[in-house]
């Protein structure tokens, strides 16, 4: 029974201590949004070469910033070539348009 206890408690802790980190953490922080101009620019010359620009407009208003940061650490291990300052004005951009955006999806 005591070793059934120890083990729960070792279990426990540790979520209990993940969940509260995770709770204290906050939004993910993002610089400012480039202008549209340049916003437009970058995904026209960085995205465009995978991606039909309805697959990028139909993300835009449904993801967070972390999962634009996620979705463009993912692109990245497919081969996208983006510096760190491209991606952080990408994901500050994609997940500051709204829905339907004329900025990406004309």
């Amino acid at each position: 029974m005591k070793t059934v206890k120890r083990s729960a408690i070792l279990l426990v802790v540790p979520v209990v201590f993940f969940l509260f980190m995770a709770a204290c953490s906050g939004p993910a922080e993002i610089g400012e949004a480039p202008s549209e101009a340049a916003c437009s620019a970058l995904v026209n010359t960085k995205c465009v070469r995978c991606h039909y620009k309805t697959r990028i407009c139909d993300a835009l208003g449904t993801k967070s910033v972390a999962n634009w940061k996620r979705s463009i650490k993912f692109m990245i291990k497919q081969g996208a070539q983006l510096t760190d300052d491209e991606q952080e004005k990408i994901v500050a951009c994609l997940s500051s348009l709204p829905r339907g955006s004329d900025v990406v999806c004309k």
